[in-house]
């Protein structure tokens, strides 16, 4: 499901935190989103999926308007949404929070994942799938809420700082089974602040700065600006 961006602004109070964003994810593939902190990343992220009420300009996903909808409701129209810290039920083991997933790809009207095949897509999670949430680690958790949003039967995939917190080695693991689920198709739209971790996966990437796109293109043309710029 395609995902347009047109004339997005964003507001804290009086102050501006996004200024005319214009942005398209296509069927298939995989869009970055980099910029340091405070560039406007998350607030992005937020007006997308319906929790920043305080913005204008307009958000078609699957070819209707979702600006102004709650974010429980474009859930329902297929956006999966990864947090950074991913967020998780801490009382449930895995198998309850991918079967939560399940339940979620049931209301979307589509047939979910079978848990067993989940074990293969995400073999990290297989040992684990009697422990609770609350006791795994930070790449688990990551892993897991990639896993629960997997199952769900999303029609775009919508990740907030994948790689914060983790170690190297675990967020390349991570990015190791973003890069398999881009494969089947589904369009993903990531954000990060390490441009390493988008090279060799994104179609297209944009640069955030104090709100507004600096510069887009391939990842290569937007570390190029990078370095010209002397960022």
């Amino acid at each position: 499901m395609n995902l347009t961006i047109e004339n997005l602004f964003a507001w804290y109070g009086q102050a501006r935190a996004l200024q005319d964003i214009s942005l398209r994810v296509e069927q298939g593939s995989v869009v970055g989103i980099l910029g340091h902190n405070g560039a406007g990343k998350t607030t992005l992220v937020r007006a997308i999926a319906g929790l920043h009420s305080q913005c204008r300009g307009n958000v078609e996903f699957g070819g209707a308007s979702i600006s102004g909808l709650k974010p429980s409701e474009i859930a329902l129209r297929g956006m999966s949404l990864l947090r950074e810290g991913s967020r998780l039920p801490a009382s449930l083991t895995v198998r309850q929070n991918l079967v939560l997933g399940q339940r979620l790809a049931r209301a979307r009207e589509h047939t979910p994942r079978d848990i067993e095949s989940v074990w293969e897509w995400f073999p990290i999670l297989e040992p684990l799938r009697d422990r609770r949430a609350g006791l795994l680690s930070g790449g688990q958790r990551q892993a897991l809420a990639l896993a629960v949003c997997f199952i769900s039967a999303p029609g775009l995939l919508l990740l907030d700082e994948p790689s914060a917190g983790l170690a190297p080695p675990v967020a390349r693991e991570l990015f190791g089974l973003i890069g398999r689920i881009a494969g089947t198709g589904l369009p993903i739209l990531i954000v990060e602040q390490h441009p390493g971790w988008l090279i060799g996966l994104t179609s297209e990437v944009y640069l955030l700065e104090v709100g507004a796109i600096a510069s887009h293109g391939s990842i290569e043309t937007v570390l190029s600006s990078l370095k010209q710029s002397g960022v």
